[in-house]
């Protein structure tokens, strides 16, 4: 029980830094969605939004890291296990996460070069 504790209790904190430096930041915003929005923003609204979307990116990926060396800290025996399972499906699930937050980082990234 207290390494589950020691494992999700890191998780939990990076979560709630995440969700709260990430302030406007969407991952389930469709891609129309954002090429709508940045018509109407300037280059400082554009710039302040793709440094938001880069610090959550940063966030999440510092997370997998952690959660990539909890999961070599398991021996090989156990690699099958429920412990192991429940991190690797939490790394994908963040990998989808980083994937989906990359898509629209780059939209606005595109439309701050052509501005």
């Amino acid at each position: 029980m207290k390494q589950v504790l020691k494992m999700f209790v890191p998780i939990v904190l990076v979560g709630l830094m995440i969700a709260g430096c990430g302030a406007g930041v969407r991952e389930d915003k469709p891609i129309s969605e954002v090429k709508s929005e940045v018509k109407a923003m300037s280059v400082e609204q554009l710039k302040t939004t793709i440094a938001k979307y880069k610090e959550v990116i940063q966030s999440k990926k510092t997370e997998i890291d952690q959660l990539a060396a909890k999961l070599k800290e398991i021996p090989v025996a156990q690699m099958m296990g429920e412990e192991a399972g429940k991190i690797k499906t939490e790394i994908q699930s963040i990998t989808k996460s980083v994937r989906a937050l990359t898509g629209i980082l780059n939209t606005y990234s595109q439309a701050l070069r052509n501005k």
